[in-house]
């Protein structure tokens, strides 16, 4: 009988932490999912502009395919840490603040992009900000203990 006790505790502390896990990385995933579609919007934006008006600098193309690849590997390494990977939120926690620090780059640099591009890099970097904190919060660290 203390076996089946032990082994259902066991399972509603894990049934716990997996609702405690999805719950935080709710919003993570809805920011991501934004950032995903305004990078995948101006790619659209970049293809209509290049048939309608001409071409458009390599650098913008280059940067913005970048974004949007980022964005796709941040969704899913925020898909793996809400289903418990360790690794996977390691990996967010890394990237997030780290693209956050390239947009503020990217984006000061003098001439380096149309201003238009300049705006839309600063809005993924606002959308990107609160993932960097929301994946480091101390509440979200304890869901991925070291030894599990």
């Amino acid at each position: 009988m203390s076996q089946n006790f032990a082994a259902a505790h066991a399972a509603a502390a894990h049934g716990a932490a997996d609702l405690a896990r999805r719950a935080a990385f709710r919003p993570i995933l809805r920011l991501l999912v934004a950032f995903l579609a305004l990078s995948a919007t101006m790619i659209v934006v970049l293809i209509v502009t290049t048939l309608l008006v001409g071409p458009v600098d390599v650098a913008v193309w280059i940067r913005c395919s970048f974004v949007l690849a980022s964005a796709i590997v941040q969704i899913l390494f925020a898909r793996g840490a809400a289903r418990g990977s360790r690794a996977s939120w390691a990996r967010l926690a890394i990237i997030a603040p780290v693209i956050v620090v390239a947009v503020v780059v990217v984006v000061s640099i003098p001439d380096f992009l149309p201003a238009w591009v300049r705006v839309e890099q600063a809005v993924c970097g606002a959308i990107v900000l609160p993932v960097a904190v929301l994946a480091l919060l101390p509440r979200v660290r304890t869901l991925f203990p070291r030894h599990a």
